[in-house]
């Protein structure tokens, strides 16, 4: 064969992918003919695209030698680019322009090299000038588009993409551009919180690469925010099925998987995250709070004491584990979770709320009280504005002042003796209080008690109750002079005992706290004792499957006020109740009361006391362990029968 037919034969195999058998042929081309400039050329431009680099630089030099060819030289920059020399390669492409001013493909090649080298302003105008060259490539226009892209202007490079692509749908690697830019424009629009229009283009994304996981991950979390669940589930899901150790999408499917009840299923989540990766703080976290939400405590520890073991001073890790050590009456030690957890974040509310809780729990009231008053910054705490200032010490005498209750009837009731101290100040006090205590307070005297919902009066300061408490030293004694009248109940022999065994069902602390009238069986089983329900809510339902052995008479109506219910208190003899409003108002009237308190009680009842720094007409009996009420029931039983024995003597 001639050289020109091995040359030929050679380059349909180089386009055929036979790469081997085209370099043969090359080489014997070039040993038939060693100055063939083609020969020369195109097995330089063959050993280029197969890295090596060296012998095709000097292939195709040498071929530039024998033949200054605009080609030649194109193919020469195109190979100095791929060993790295991008200055040689533009500087090759220079040349091939100033042969060929408008040949777009080597202005296309310009373009790239110059913005590969950083120099992107005037791989833009390159490209651009080859663009108006060529219109119709879409090469160029992706080209262009990843200049801007690498620019940060993702809204022009998007366009760009989109441009070739109308030129050339199935141009994969225009499409994958196109995605990756919306996807970026996609997080400035997170970033602002637009999450709407995020969505909008993480799902274009979407559209054009649906197999790039960061584009269906990204639109979860927009339409997690958007509260679009099930459509965040969905991208979550499909994120994991292309890449399995995708952990932040396992992470935030297990959030989904929570606010569906699903707690297994995020627990699951959570812990897939975690063998993916073991050193993911926020799955971590996550696994440790559903596990104490759901009562896996000796886990929930575990946990947390991983996270802490890797970052010290994780301030919610370090305030939940505090908060497990309360739960536990382990004061020392959730004092110290919390201290550390403001000392690292000496902002984090809930840690000073709940170092607040342990400091009363303790009897340190000067510290707690001055804590305390991070509740009102608290998420859930009412948001109240006035035009007067916040009270905070300032002579009161022919003041006025507005004390506004705040959280619970129990709360009210117990508090409301510190209005004493601000009228006997000289303060004129407006007390603003809850609708259904208004019939019981309107009474107080030099008070103006206001139903909460209406427009309190003006005044010169507000304050709300429960921080009165830290503005005097001591705890005044019981205050309640509005005069109650006893309800007549219906004639029979016996103790009259008044009895409360459930908190409210909605909340947490409430259910806690409750009983199962169930469990209060020995009581009913007490000769000369008289049980009166005093119990409200979904709780009286409980009534119904009481056996013949139950005496609970019920005295008072359901729509009953609490003022009828202070006067059902002051006909009775005791009163037996979980730690609900009851029990506040009874002691609050000096009936003697008996208050059955879970393990991990509320801070006002401090910690093994039997009687109450609030109420002196007021006994304890506190759960032995968590969760456990038929000690408590036994001890109640045997004093109950105690007394009532001890009188008939």
């Amino acid at each position: 064969m001639t050289a020109s037919e091995l040359l030929q034969a050679g380059l349909a195999e180089h386009r055929a992918g036979n790469h081997i058998a085209a370099a043969r042929l090359y080489c014997e081309t070039l040993t038939e003919a060693p100055e063939h400039a083609d020969a020369l050329h195109l097995l330089g431009l063959l050993l280029s695209e197969q890295g090596e680099h060296g012998r095709a630089l000097s292939l195709l030099s040498r071929a530039l030698e024998l033949r200054p060819h605009p080609v030649y030289l194109a193919n020469l920059g195109l190979a100095l680019r791929r060993a790295g020399d991008l200055e040689g390669a533009i500087a090759s492409y220079r040349q091939v322009l100033r042969m060929e001013p408008l040949h777009a493909p080597t202005l296309g090649k310009l373009g790239r090299a110059l913005s590969e080298s950083g120099h992107s302003a005037e791989a833009e105008s390159v490209l651009l000038s080859a663009v108006q060259c060529d219109g119709a490539s879409p090469e160029l226009r992706n080209a262009l588009g990843h200049v801007r892209a690498a620019q940060g202007r993702c809204a022009e490079a998007c366009q760009d993409f989109k441009a070739a692509l109308a030129l050339d749908p199935a141009y994969t690697e225009a499409a994958d551009n196109c995605a990756r830019a919306l996807l970026q424009c996609g997080h400035e629009a997170a970033s602002g919180g637009d999450w709407r229009r995020a969505r909008d283009l993480y799902t274009e994304a979407c559209r054009h690469a649906s197999t790039l996981t960061a584009a269906w991950y990204h639109r979860g979390l927009a339409a997690s925010a958007l509260r679009l669940l099930p459509e965040a589930r969905g991208c979550y899901e499909r994120a994991i099925d292309l890449d399995f150790h995708c952990a932040e999408a396992h992470n935030n499917l297990g959030h989904l998987l929570q606010a569906e009840q699903d707690t297994q299923g995020a627990i699951a989540a959570y812990e897939r995250a975690l063998a993916i990766r073991p050193g993911y703080s926020d799955a971590r976290y996550n696994l440790a709070l559903t596990l104490q939400n759901t009562g896996r405590v000796g886990e929930a520890r575990t946990q947390y004491e991983l996270l802490l073991v890797a970052d010290p001073g994780h301030a919610d890790a370090l305030n939940n584990l505090g908060a497990l050590c309360l739960a536990e009456n382990r004061l020392p030690d959730a004092k110290t979770c919390f201290e550390r957890a403001l000392a690292r974040q000496p902002a984090h509310v809930d840690s000073r709320w709940n170092l607040s809780l342990a400091s009363l729990a303790a009897g340190d009231f000067r510290r707690g009280w001055q804590l305390y008053e991070a509740r009102l910054e608290q998420a859930g705490f009412p948001r109240r504005k006035f035009s007067s200032p916040r009270w905070r010490g300032q002579r009161l005498e022919g003041r006025a002042i507005l004390v506004w209750s705040e959280q619970g009837l129990g709360d009210t009731i117990q508090f409301l003796r510190y209005l004493r101290l601000l009228t006997e100040g000289g303060a004129r006090v407006v007390f603003e209080v809850q609708p259904r205590l208004h019939s019981l307070l309107k009474g107080l005297p030099d008070i103006e008690v206001v139903e909460r919902g209406n427009v309190p009066p003006c005044t010169d300061y507000h304050i709300p109750l429960l921080s009165l408490a830290g503005c005097f030293p001591e705890i005044p004694p019981v205050w309640f002079p509005v005069p109650v009248a006893a309800a007549a109940l219906v004639g029979g022999a016996g103790k009259k005992v008044g009895l409360c065994w459930a908190g409210h069902p909605d909340h947490i602390k409430g259910r806690n706290r409750s009983i199962p009238l169930a469990e209060l069986a020995p009581l009913a089983q007490l000769q000369g004792v008289r049980l009166i329900s005093l119990q409200r809510g979904p709780a009286v339902s409980e009534m119904d499957s009481l056996g013949n052995t139950w005496q609970l008479e019920v005295v008072e109506q359901p729509d009953g006020t609490v003022a009828d219910l202070a006067s059902l208190l002051q006909g009775l003899d005791l009163v037996i109740s979980v730690d609900t409003m009851v029990a506040h108002l009874a002691a609050t009237l000096g009936k003697p009361v008996w208050t059955l308190l879970p393990f991990a009680a509320d801070w006002r009842w401090q910690l093994e006391r039997e009687d109450s720094l609030w109420y002196p007409s007021m006994r304890l009996f506190r759960q032995d362990q968590p969760g456990q009420w038929a000690s408590v029931v036994a001890r109640v039983a045997n004093c109950l029968q105690a007394g009532v024995e001890a009188k008939h003597r």
